[in-house]
């Protein structure tokens, strides 16, 4: 005896509509079934490496925070920036580093006050970059009006001080108090 039931559904790997015969039938057809299964166990495989990935990291990273003294590469590692970032920063004078023939070793102690001082710069930078309300701001045409300077000029004031724009709808805003201060004009607040 065979059934009568005839339901429409929709594919789960396709998105066809499609009549279905059973009320378990996901899929349209074999093949649909074949490549969402073959995707599932991509996907499957995938996570299992990228959670291998990471516990090898943490268990890395964890090694090298036992370490007294760290290479430029363990150093990469266990900050999570490049090589060339950490030269740049022995270069600057912002990291200690040391000599042992050609190789060169960084002070656990020190890294660890590189990385907080990094958090604390890029935490700063965040908290700069919020936008402070149309209220507290000039408009670019505003600006220019009021301190008399031409659209170039203003433009490339604003770039050479590393004073921030903000885009807000159809208009860049800059901060009234980074202009009045740069312009030295008494604010109103």
């Amino acid at each position: 005896m065979s059934s009568n039931i005839r339901i429409t559904k929709v594919c789960q790997f396709c998105n066809n509509e499609f009549t279905a015969k059973t009320i378990k039938t996901r899929f349209c057809s074999l093949a649909c079934g074949s490549k969402s299964y073959k995707k599932r166990s991509a996907d499957n495989k995938k996570e299992a490496a990228r959670l291998q990935r990471e516990a090898v990291n943490n268990a890395e990273i964890q090694r090298l925070g036992e370490l007294d003294f760290l290479s430029i590469d363990e150093a990469s590692i266990f900050i999570g920036i490049s090589r060339r970032t950490l030269y740049r920063a022995i270069s600057r004078k912002e990291l200690k580093a040391g000599k042992c023939g050609s190789r060169t070793f960084i002070e656990r102690s020190d890294i660890t006050q590189f990385k907080e001082n990094l958090h604390q710069s890029w935490t700063d930078k965040e908290e700069a970059r919020k936008f402070p309300g149309i209220e507290n701001c000039y408009t670019m045409s505003e600006a220019q009006i009021k301190f008399k300077v031409s659209p170039s000029a203003l433009y490339g004031i604003l770039k050479r001080k590393g004073i921030l724009k903000y885009n807000y709808g159809k208009f860049v805003y800059t901060a009234k108090r980074d202009l009045d201060k740069l312009f030295n004009v008494e604010s109103h607040e």
